[in-house]
């Protein structure tokens, strides 16, 4: 059986792969949009489509640069969370610290998230740039041991760099999200001007120039509003598909982690019972980091958001169950 350390290093492997194939996506889909361009052109101009993978390409290194300096406030503010101070909650605050330290990384930030449900999760960039967020329910609703799994489980993401291949998916994903609705309005906008040229142009015979324009403008609005749905309607999917491409392991050996930290399995096995019984929805189902709560989130409906039960981010709660209360021997 594999140990811990060595489930890291697969997991490491896995990251590497993930972003590589984001890479990949982002240069294929700049690829494709420049060969659109390209055969626009009389004659086609072939070197179209390398500047369009590059500017995709320096594009998503500047905006995952952005997100990824700033990805603990953008994940807070989408999951209406505020940070805590120790004597907001000294027992929180014990509990974190003690677990940092068996750890051995620096005490990430702590937040709170006003919701009922209960839930979880920790972000980051590194564990020197890390934080932890709970929910008001999760807070309310157990008790010392089992919050310290629960809070094991968070700590070990932070421990594993999992929150570093989070922080750059996450960043990867809203790009290419962001350039097809981009491209969208682009085009609608293009749409709309040609017509108004169509409608208030010059229409007389001797201005075929003016029509030759309000044709390409048209057509050039029409190329860019089409791609933006391609984009949209593929490859932001397989960018998710990458994006939870781990997340499953991840969760998994978060759970056998966290019980090294606290060398007490049965705490998280009572927390994770808990939350097996719990329908609370979340008011804010579908904030950015709620593919990363240690339970997967329930809307109004009783359902988990679509993005997240179609690419089974968690492995199912009773099957997390089962493989800690293997440790115990049960």
């Amino acid at each position: 059986m594999e140990t811990i350390n060595q489930q890291v290093k697969q997991n490491q492997i896995r990251t590497w792969w993930v972003l590589v194939g984001f890479v990949f996506l982002i240069a294929v889909i700049g690829f494709l949009l420049g060969l659109i361009f390209a055969y626009q052109s009389d004659p086609i101009d072939l070197k179209i489509p390398l500047y369009t993978t590059a500017g995709f390409l320096i594009g998503a290194a500047i905006y995952t640069l952005f997100v990824y300096l700033s990805v603990t406030n953008i994940l807070m503010k989408s999951s209406n969370a505020h940070q805590l101070h120790e004597s907001d909650d000294p027992t929180l605050f014990n509990i974190v610290s003690d677990l940092s330290m068996a750890a051995n990384i620096p005490m990430p930030d702590i937040y709170l998230m006003d919701e009922k449900a209960p839930n979880a999760f920790a972000t980051g960039r590194d564990p020197e740039h890390a934080a932890v967020a709970v929910t008001s329910g999760l807070r309310q609703m157990m008790n010392r041991e089992e919050l310290e799994g629960v809070l094991a489980h968070e700590i070990s993401h932070i421990k594993n760099y999992d929150i570093r291949v989070s922080s750059i998916t996450v960043a990867l994903t809203t790009f290419i999200a962001g350039a097809g609705a981009v491209m969208i309005i682009a085009g609608i906008s293009m749409i709309r001007g040609g017509n108004w040229m169509g409608i208030f142009g010059d229409r007389d015979d001797d201005s075929k120039d003016s029509r030759y324009l309000w044709i390409a403008v048209l057509t050039f609005g029409l190329i860019v509003w089409l791609g933006g749905w391609i984009i949209k309607i593929i490859g932001v999917p397989i960018a998710q598909i990458m994006q939870f491409a781990v997340s499953r392991q991840r969760e998994s050996l978060a759970d056998v982690s966290g019980v090294n930290l606290t060398r007490d399995p049965q705490g998280l096995i009572d927390a994770l019972e808990l939350l097996k019984d719990d329908a609370t929805p979340m008011k804010n189902a579908e904030a950015k980091g709620a593919a990363l709560y240690i339970n997967e989130p329930t809307n109004k409906h009783g359902k988990t958001p679509f993005i997240v039960k179609m690419f089974d981010t968690h492995p199912p709660l009773d099957e997390r169950i089962a493989r800690l209360k293997r440790l115990l021997g049960e």
